[in-house]
Formats: structure tokens, C-alpha cells, sequence
């Protein structure tokens, strides 16, 4: 079964045009990447801790498949974290979210990557954080059927962070798994710290996981 998220259900206070405008500088960088020679895109290759892989690899990705999968994932949660952080702000803290995970990816894992899906984890680490209860639309499709269902994200993000904590576990080296869990988690971290300190704010009618760990201890 194919499960596609297709949007958050937020309160969208902007147009999310830097999110949009970094789906498109993603997919011409892959798309040049796939169709040219690869000396031409040399260092950018996630393999050690050179700025240049630590950022490049952001905007590379293996095949059309690996490419359109990260955009809708981007899509779906992007546009939700853009809209509220807004579009001057949301570059460099989608930049910053790549450099986490691809660290975390150097420590625990190590092996050559490409791939937004770090930084993508880690915008959807901080919808986990500020619209745990919010729900998002998916689009299922098994054996020429489909349809759609809504899911509250929290149970959706917790549902991919264990596929992911089982590839950890089975050693699957096609994929950098580690890169996914250090994005979601720094994202996560990186969304509690800026409600602590008031860099966002929730309407009234939102409850954060920060809210709803606070009732659980009163």
C-alpha cells in the first residue's frame, strides 16, 4: 500500500512562496544532477563534513522516484512550517535542518548520501511539535484502489519515525536512516526551543506537544 500526505491542516497565515521556490531549485539541481556529468557536481555529495556535501546533498537525489517522493513530503509539510515562520525565515532554517541531519548521519552512519529527506524530516519534526493534533490529508492506493483518509499528525510522524528506528535495527544501507531520525528529532528540538522563547506563536485554538505534555503532568 502507497500512503502519500498531501497537506497539514493549519492555519496558513502567509503564502508559502519560499517553499514552493526551494521545491523548484531542488527538482532543476536533481534533474541536472540525473541528466549531466557528475564531476560537474563534485563535493556535493554528502561524505564527511565538508560545508559544501553538508549542503549540496540537500538538492541532489538518486532518481526521479527518490526526487518526487521527497517533493511531496516537502509539499505536504513544508508549506505549513513556511507559513508559519514565514518565507524570509524558512530558507535558513530548512538549511540549518539539513546540517543537523547531515550531521547526525557523519556520526552514527557515515556511507555517501544525497537526499533532502534530513532536512524534510526535520520540518516535519516541527509540525510534530507545533500541530501534533492537527490532521493530515493522505492519499492511499492498493491494487487499483485509492482513496483518502485524515490522520492526526503526531500518530502519522510517530508511525514514520519507527519504519525508520526498524531500518536502524535491520541495517538497511540503502537508505540514510540515521540522517531521517537526527532531522526529525533536531526539527522537534529546534520548534521546542523557539516556543520557549517566543519565536513562534500558537493561536489559541492550536495545542502544541509542549501543551499537551504539561496537561499530562498536571
Amino acid at each position: 500500500m502507497f500512503i502519500l500526505p498531501l497537506y497539514v491542516d493549519v492555519p496558513m497565515y502567509r503564502y508559502p512562496v519560499a517553499n514552493i521556490l526551494l521545491m523548484i531549485g531542488i527538482a532543476l539541481f536533481s534533474i541536472m544532477f540525473l541528466l549531466g556529468d557528475d564531476r560537474t557536481f563534485h563535493g556535493m555529495v554528502l561524505d564527511g563534513f565538508t560545508l559544501r556535501g553538508m549542503i549540496g546533498h540537500i538538492l541532489l537525489h538518486a532518481d526521479l522516484l527518490h526526487l518526487v517522493g521527497n517533493l511531496i513530503f516537502l509539499w505536504a509539510f513544508g508549506n505549513a512550517i513556511c507559513a508559519k515562520v514565514g518565507n524570509f525565515n524558512y530558507p535558513a532554517l530548512f538549511l540549518g535542518l539539513g546540517i543537523i541531519a547531515a550531521a547526525i548521519h557523519n556520526i552514527l552512519d557515515g556511507h555517501p548520501a544525497i537526499g533532502a529527506s534530513g532536512a524534510i524530516n526535520g520540518v516535519v519534526g516541527m509540525v510534530l511539535v507545533l500541530y501534533p493534533r492537527n490532521e493530515v490529508a493522505c492519499f492511499w492506493f492498493f491494487f487499483m484502489r485509492g482513496g483518502m483518509f485524515y490522520v492526526s499528525s503526531m500518530w502519522l510522524i510517530l508511525l514514520w519515525l519507527a519504519f525508520d528506528l526498524w531500518g536502524v535495527v535491520t541495517g538497511d544501507l540503502g537508505v540514510a536512516y540515521w540522517g531521517h531520525i537526527g532531522g526529525l528529532l533536531g526539527g522537534a528540538a529546534v520548534a521546542m526551543l523557539m516556543l520557549k522563547t517566543g519565536l513562534i506563536e500558537i493561536a489559541d485554538t492550536d495545542q502544541t506537544l509542549l501543551d499537551i505534555l504539561e496537561q499530562r503532568r498536571g
